[in-house]
C-alpha cells in the first residue's frame, strides 16, 4: 500500500493515515478496539516523532515519539500532569508533576515514584525536599521549610561547571545553616531557592554559559536572575546596550543587578564621580527599560567609600563578605557568604548567598519588586 488510506485489522485496530511501502508511514490516527487511540507521525508502523496517545482510561502522553517509545513527555489524567522523562510510559528519571490540588513535585522518579532527590511544594507554602524512596520522604530530607528556614540561592557563571537544576542540593545542620564545605555525616538537605547568572561584561561579552544556565534555571523552577558586569574600559551606553540585548529578563525574576568591582587604582585613575555617573546611568536606564529597580552588587569596602552618597541610597544592595560576620556598610538583602561553596549537583567551587528574611518574605520582596498585588 501506498499513499493515503485504511488499514482494519481482525482484532478491531483501525488506522487512517500516511503508508509507505505498504507500512504506516507519514501522519495518522489509529483506534484500538479497547478504546485507546494514538495520533501523529509514524514510521515503519510505529509511533515516531510527534504525537498523542490516548489510553483507554483517559491518560493523555504527547511528545515525541522514538521507534514505539516515549523517552520524555508530558502524562495528563484525572489528578495531575506530568512533564519530564518516562521509561514505559511511566515517570522515570527528572521530571516536574502539578497535582490539581495545586501541589508541585520537581526532581526525580522511578517507575512512577518520587526516587531520588526531589522537592514538593505545598499550596500552604509548606516545602519537602530531600531523597525520596518510592514517594516516601526520608529521614535525610525536610518537610517544612516555612516558618524561619532561610533563604539560600547560588550565582553562577563560565566559571563554574556543569550542572542540573534536579541535583542541585546544599547540606545543612538541623538549623538550616548551610555548610559550606559541602556534605557531613547527619546533615539535612537544603534546597536552593534562587540563582543569579551572569550575562553580561562590558559592551560585547556575553557569558559563554549563560543561556544554558536560564535554561536549567527555569526548567527547575528556580528564581532566576542576570548580573551585569561594570568595566571602566567602554562606554556605560554600549554596555546598558548589551545587556537589554542579551539578557533574559522576565517578570518574577530576582532584578537584574549591577556587579561594580572596580579597581580601587582603577577608581583613583578615572575619578569617583565617574564611577559614580556610569552605575547610576546603567542602573536608571535598566530600572525605565524592564520597570523594576536594579540591585546593586559590591563589598564593604567599595560601598563605604564610592556608593555610600544620596543617589544610592534607595538601591537594595547584594554584598560580598567571606566571614561568619554580615555585611557592615549598611543594610544589605543578600549576603554573599563564601566563594568556595560545595553544593550538590554542581561542580567546583560556586558562590552561596543568603537572602535577609525568610522564605514568605523572599516571596513577598520579588512581588513588590514588580509591582506585584500582594
Amino acid at each position: 500500500m501506498h499513499g493515503t488510506g485504511v488499514l482494519t485489522l481482525p482484532d478491531g485496530e483501525v488506522y487512517e493515515g500516511d503508508f509507505n511501502d505498504g507500512r504506516r508511514n507519514g501522519t495518522g490516527k489509529v483506534k484500538f478496539a479497547g478504546g485507546a487511540e494514538y495520533e501523529g507521525s509514524w514510521a515503519d508502523d510505529k509511533y515516531h516523532g510527534q504525537g498523542r496517545y490516548v489510553s483507554a482510561k483517559g491518560n493523555v502522553y504527547e511528545g515525541e515519539w522514538l521507534y514505539g517509545r516515549l523517552p520524555q513527555g508530558r502524562i495528563t489524567n484525572k489528578e495531575w500532569v506530568y512533564d519530564g522523562q518516562l521509561d514505559g510510559m511511566s515517570p522515570s528519571g527528572v521530571g516536574i508533576t502539578e497535582y490539581n490540588d495545586g501541589r508541585v513535585y520537581s526532581g526525580y522518579w522511578y517507575d512512577g515514584y518520587k526516587q531520588g532527590l526531589g522537592r514538593l511544594d505545598h499550596p500552604d507554602g509548606r516545602i519537602e525536599f530531600g531523597f525520596w524512596d518510592q514517594g516516601v520522604l526520608t529521614r535525610s530530607g525536610r518537610k517544612d521549610f516555612r516558618t524561619g528556614s532561610k533563604v539560600y540561592g547560588l550565582d553562577v557563571s563560565r566559571h563554574q561547571g556543569s550542572w542540573n537544576w534536579a541535583n542541585l542540593a546544599l547540606d545543612a545542620d538541623k538549623k538550616g545553616e548551610v555548610y559550606t564545605a559541602g556534605a557531613k555525616a547527619g546533615s539535612e538537605l537544603q534546597p536552593p531557592f534562587f540563582v543569579i547568572m551572569k550575562a553580561t561584561e562590558g559592551s560585547d561579552m556575553v557569558d559563554p554559559k549563560y543561556l544554558g544556565n536560564v535554561e536549567q534555571a527555569r526548567e527547575g523552577r528556580l528564581i532566576k536572575g542576570a548580573y551585569h558586569f561594570m568595566t571602566t574600559l567602554s562606554e556605560i551606553d554600549t554596555q546598558i546596550e548589551n545587556f537589554i540585548r542579551n539578557a533574559v529578563v522576565d517578570k518574577g525574576d530576582f532584578p537584574p543587578v549591577l556587579d561594580i568591582e572596580t579597581p580601587h587604582s582603577r577608581v583613583k585613575e578615572i575619578g569617583e564621580d565617574n564611577i559614580r555617573k556610569m552605575a547610576l546611568k546603567w542602573l536608571q536606564a535598566i530600572e525605565a527599560h524592564y520597570g523594576v529597580k536594579p540591585v546593586i552588587y559590591t563589598n564593604d569596602r567599595f560601598r563605604k567609600e564610592y556608593l555610600n552618597t544620596p543617589e544610592f541610597k534607595n538601591y537594595d544592595f547584594w554584598m560580598a563578605r567571606y566571614s561568619k560576620k554580615g555585611p557592615e556598610s549598611g543594610e544589605w538583602l543578600l549576603w554573599q557568604f563564601t566563594q568556595t561553596g560545595r553544593p550538590r549537583g554542581i561542580s567546583g567551587s560556586v558562590d552561596i548567598n543568603v537572602f535577609d528574611g525568610s522564605i514568605s518574605e523572599f516571596k513577598a520582596y520579588i512581588d513588590k519588586a514588580w509591582g506585584v498585588d500582594l
